[in-house]
């Protein structure tokens, strides 16, 4: 088990460096790391999914800019998600790095690519649900 966590360990230094090359030796030579690492991927894309939508029901709601406030009752009332403010603070900052949002001086707003995925993330799983 501890040769495990050393190997992870050494892939988590490797992937900061960004270096491609030594990336993908390094999955080809222990690839059951590509399955923790797409699994660990897959759960943060679901969480940001989550934020984005919550922001594009409250932005179509309100008309604007959406608070934190909002997006935490929006998850909750609309998603039945529930997330702590620091959490959901560290993810709003990784979707707008990725272009998906957009800061305001009163909140949030989805950019284009943001509205696609809430329109996505939303048809595929709120079928039911009336917004």
């Amino acid at each position: 088990m501890g040769k495990k966590k050393k190997i992870r360990e050494d892939f988590e230094a490797i992937f900061k460096t960004g270096n491609e090359q030594a990336i993908k030796e390094y999955l080809e030579e222990y690839p059951w790391l590509l399955g923790e690492v797409s699994s660990e991927m897959n759960e943060t894309m679901l969480e940001q999914h989550q934020i984005i939508a919550a922001i594009g029901v409250m932005e179509d709601e309100l008309g604007g800019a959406v608070s934190i406030n909002e997006i935490i009752r929006s998850l909750k009332e609309d998603l039945n998600v529930r997330k702590m403010e620091d959490d959901i603070q560290r993810i709003l900052k990784d979707a707008e790095n990725l272009r998906l949002i957009e800061k305001e001086s009163n909140g949030w707003v989805l950019t284009s690519e943001g509205g696609r995925i809430c329109d996505v993330y939303l048809n595929k799983n709120l079928e039911d649900l009336e917004l």
